[in-house]
């Protein structure tokens, strides 16, 4: 046989030994070709053969309507042997009991004895008659280079099985396959049965095929990448956090810079990954890999960028945010944070930065706010001794002494004393001003006052920032400054 007419699987047909023969075997179509057709069998019992067109039929169509009758003439279903293969002969209903039918053979068969089967092993006498090769058309179609692996495939018999019932093909195979030639399928039909397969393969079939085997190909390739990606992951350590979406620039830096800088000293692949669409929050996912523990937290800790809010109570705020907001400015300089921000609305500070620059950050809060209760103490304290001097002040003079000149900028001038004897009282002469004291960011500026001798400048209170005088004669008086306003003479 032609190496080309090799081919796998076929079109299920009957065969007979010869035109007298009533058994037909059954045999797989695999080639029309001249006058006549190439027929194998079932496990090979008989060897691929080529016989007459006469003696090769299409399988009649089973019903499920047949119910067979005494003297009936029907095909009896023949089971494979050493000799034959399975097939169907010519017999006749003798008798029926029960569910089992009485068989005689008739025919060449007339010589075996009388079968008894179910009537599943039955079948109407086929109307089929032998195949007329003068109104087939063979064409083969050439396999695209793609497609050689698949066309040896199980996908592509049953492919071509599909085919030849859709176009109503007596043969729809690929041939080829075993001699090294290249592949092709071969159909067998009538024209128009030929013409409609060779569309559908050529426009629908292996169009598809084509791509899919590249996908296949590229997959292959994806799942080996992916395979040595995770043994790599596998053997590598890694660390993942979450940082939000509009801190990804700064994790990145400017072209890249900072990001770049963190994989080439700690020697870190770092991967980020886009927020999906439907996540409530913005949040970028970071992967960070290395081969040791230290190189993986030492990255992440130059990448993590996190923020927090820390609630602070009214009393604390002026405190905490210094004059002008400068000592949280100072703060978030000293610790390198990205921004501290005081929300007034939820009375929160929120802090922004590297994850040990916003640790340190509280840190430095923490215990800047522990020293607001001290100076609070230190304030009251001051408080009260201020208004002890003023008490003190606003008593009685006891010397006596002639009477003093009015208007001097000294209102203590007084009379010398005699034998040690006190004048009167001089009258006071007006107050020397007394010195500014400094903006109290929570009480305001205190009030000029009337004292003895002028008030120099005092030195600056880090909470409320009050400026007093130094007394350049005595004890320099002192004003009781009002909240936010310019203080009242006392």
């Amino acid at each position: 046989m032609d190496g080309l007419l090799r081919m796998h699987g076929g079109t299920p047909v009957e065969v007979r030994k010869n035109s007298k023969s009533t058994t037909w075997y059954n045999a797989m179509l695999m080639d029309i070709k001249g006058g006549e057709i190439t027929v194998s069998f079932e496990d090979d019992i008989w060897p691929t053969r080529q016989v007459p067109a006469s003696s090769v039929r299409q399988c009649p169509e089973e019903l499920d309507d047949f119910e067979p009758e005494v003297d009936e003439v029907v095909e009896v279903q023949v089971s494979a042997s050493e000799a034959n293969p399975s097939g169907w002969s010519l017999g006749t209903v003798k008798t029926i009991k029960n569910s089992f039918y009485f068989i005689s053979f008739t025919g060449t068969q007339k010589s075996q004895r009388d079968l008894i089967v179910e009537k599943a092993a039955l079948r109407r006498l086929s109307n089929e008659t032998p195949i007329d090769i003068a109104s087939t058309t063979r064409r083969s179609l050439k396999v695209h280079q793609e497609l050689k692996a698949w066309v040896k495939s199980q996908d592509s018999l049953g492919c071509l099985k599909d085919v030849q019932q859709r176009c109503r093909l007596l043969v729809a195979n690929c041939i080829g396959v075993e001699n090294g030639a290249d592949p092709q399928v071969l159909l067998v039909g009538d024209e128009n049965a030929v013409e409609l397969s060779v569309k559908l393969l050529e426009d629908i079939h292996f169009k598809y095929q084509i791509e899919m085997q590249r996908f296949h190909e590229q997959r292959e390739r994806l799942m080996e990448r992916l395979s040595t990606q995770r043994s790599w992951y596998t053997a590598q350590h890694q660390e993942v956090f979450t940082v939000d979406s509009t801190l990804v620039g700064r994790l990145i830096g400017k072209k890249g810079e900072n990001i770049n800088e963190i994989r080439e000293r700690h020697g870190v692949q770092v991967n980020l990954q886009d927020p999906s669409a439907n996540s409530k929050r913005q949040l970028t996912t970071v992967t960070v890999s290395g081969q040791t523990a230290e190189s993986v937290k030492a990255a992440r800790d130059g990448l993590e960028y996190i923020t927090v809010s820390i609630p602070l109570e009214q009393e604390q705020v002026g405190w905490i945010l210094g004059k002008g907001y400068q000592t949280i400015t100072d703060i978030a300089k000293k610790t390198e944070l990205h921004h501290a921000r005081y929300d007034n609305k939820t009375q929160c500070l929120e802090l922004c930065g590297l994850r040990s620059q916003v640790e340190d950050a509280k840190l430095l809060i923490s215990v800047h706010r522990e020293y607001l209760p001290v100076y609070q103490d230190m304030d009251e304290e001051k408080q009260a001794i201020n208004e002890s001097f003023e008490q003190l002040d606003s008593g009685p003079s006891k010397g006596k002494g002639k009477k003093g000149s009015t208007g001097g900028d000294d209102a203590s001038k007084g009379g010398k004393d005699k034998d040690g004897k006190g004048g009167k009282d001089g009258k006071g002469g007006k107050d020397s001003k007394g010195g500014k004291d400094g903006k109290d960011s929570q009480y305001g500026k205190d009030g000029k006052g009337k004292g003895e001798g002028k008030d120099g400048k005092d030195g600056t209170d880090y909470y409320k920032g009050e400026k007093g005088g130094k007394d350049s004669k005595g004890y320099g008086g002192k004003g009781d400054g009002k909240s936010s306003k310019k203080g009242g003479k006392s």
